[in-house]
């Protein structure tokens, strides 16, 4: 089974990407393969609503290969203005109509506010629902997500370590559910 990550923070150091490698690390030690997306390593066109995918420049056929060869995704990001970023928005709007078709998401979303990222993750699920993706039931909300890692990227606070790595382990059972 593969899962692939895409990381909607273009910064390396974000504590969105932490999360996503431990969500990641998860699905890894329950017998995925992982492959993960830094779209900050992408050179990804902007969307301009061509009919023909192919078209675009960059790495956006290969980004757009990679999630076709995906059995499940792990997307995060963090909370820009009560949503997600333009550019994993830009990511999504680059994949044709049946990209994510039947394939399992798994949702991490960060913010730097007590509130965590709640309407990040509801955009997120509405738009991931939309393009015919299985968003599954886990996902995580990090409030103050600038405190919630340690510089190694080891969640500071235990219950946190446990909701990603149960996001990364439940996106692994419901695919394999899936495949039968």
């Amino acid at each position: 089974m593969k899962i692939v990550t895409i990381c909607g923070s273009l910064r390396t150091d974000s504590s969105t990407r932490r999360a996503l490698l431990v969500a990641a690390a998860a699905a890894k030690d329950v017998g995925a393969s992982v492959e993960f997306i830094h779209l900050g390593d992408f050179d990804l066109s902007f969307c301009d609503g061509r009919e023909d995918e192919s078209t675009y420049g960059g790495d956006t056929q290969r980004f757009i290969q990679i999630i076709g060869g995906a059995d499940g995704l792990l997307i995060g990001t963090p909370n820009y203005h009560g949503s997600f970023t333009g550019v994993l928005k830009n990511a999504l709007d680059l994949l044709g109509p049946d990209a994510i078709r039947d394939k399992l998401v798994g949702l991490v979303a960060t913010g730097r506010g007590d509130a965590g990222a709640m309407n990040t993750l509801n955009h997120l699920r509405h738009v991931c629902r939309w393009m015919n993706g299985w968003v599954i039931p886990a996902e995580v909300s990090i409030p103050r997500a600038q405190e919630a890692f340690d510089a190694s990227g080891t969640p500071v606070r235990e219950d946190l370590e446990g909701q990603l790595k149960n996001l990364g382990t439940e996106l692994v059972r419901y695919a394999g559910l899936l495949e039968r």
